[in-house]
């Protein structure tokens, strides 16, 4: 897979992170990154990263507002709309930008862990969020939600971010399990770029050039309702699968950096 263009898609939103405020948060914590320092992005690869913020528990970083986290959401952020079920509240990034975009109308975000719902209200200036009377915290494990936690009736948009890395092999049998109650129109997973390509390594021949036709492939065997199947999607997928392929642990990434 050639490394041809890697520009961050123009349709894509980018993310904007609220004002967090640095400290502990029951076992968690906000911290600032002050340095500008050069990081991988999710298409982007390699470049100058600006100061912001990580969150960080028992010394492992989970999640941050770096290019990699700004651009893998985009997709996710575009395509929310109306009723929308978010698993994983994280720094609450993604929630800051879906809650102010016009098109969503109501926000059910879960979580298994309490303190990352007492993080979000107390480190982020919650209190000042365009939109944030849209969003309900559910304290849950994602893969025990039932409709009543839920609530919404017909929900337009899941979007499930519960994994500290891309690429976990539990990710899209999770998210089925979680479509599984919610039945959303449009489901989409932290991550799920990388996971066609993989597919594509497991599926097709080492020279096969991807179509769109593999990617509807590939939707209608996750038996979700991916809400994309165009040429410009798959670039993005491609695109991505370039940037993890030159550092990740799935098996299409190890065979592009040692061959197949």
């Amino acid at each position: 897979m050639q490394n041809t263009t890697l520009r961050i898609p123009l349709d894509l939103p980018g993310l904007q992170a609220p004002k967090y405020r640095c400290g502990g948060y029951g076992g968690w914590n906000i911290r600032a990154k002050a340095d500008e320092t050069y990081e991988r992005g999710y298409f982007t690869g390699f470049a100058a990263e600006p100061p912001g913020h990580y969150l960080i528990r028992d010394g492992r970083i989970w999640m941050s507002t770096s290019r990699l986290e700004r651009e893998s959401h985009g997709i996710h952020l575009k395509q929310a709309q109306g009723k929308v079920v978010v698993c994983g509240v994280g720094m609450g990034m993604y929630l800051f930008n879906i809650a102010a975009k016009p098109m969503v109308q109501q926000v059910v975000a879960v979580d298994l862990d309490s303190a990352t719902v007492d993080l979000v209200h107390n480190a982020t200036g919650f209190g000042s969020w365009a939109g944030r009377d849209k969003i309900r915290f559910v304290h849950r494990n994602a893969l025990d939600l039932t409709p009543n936690d839920i609530g919404l009736g017909e929900v337009d948009y899941l979007y499930v971010d519960i994994w500290p890395e891309l690429g976990d092999p539990l990710a899209l049998s999770q998210t089925q399990a979680i479509q599984s109650v919610v039945n959303a129109r449009s489901v989409g997973w932290w991550g799920q770029e990388i996971d066609f390509i993989q597919w594509l390594f497991d599926h097709r021949p080492e020279d096969h050039l991807p179509t769109v036709t593999d990617l509807i492939d590939f939707n209608r065997t996750t038996g979700l309702p991916l809400p994309e199947e165009s040429l410009g999607y798959l670039l993005r997928c491609r695109q991505a699968g370039v940037v993890f392929g030159s550092y990740g642990s799935l098996p299409f990434a190890r065979a592009s950096r040692t061959g197949r």
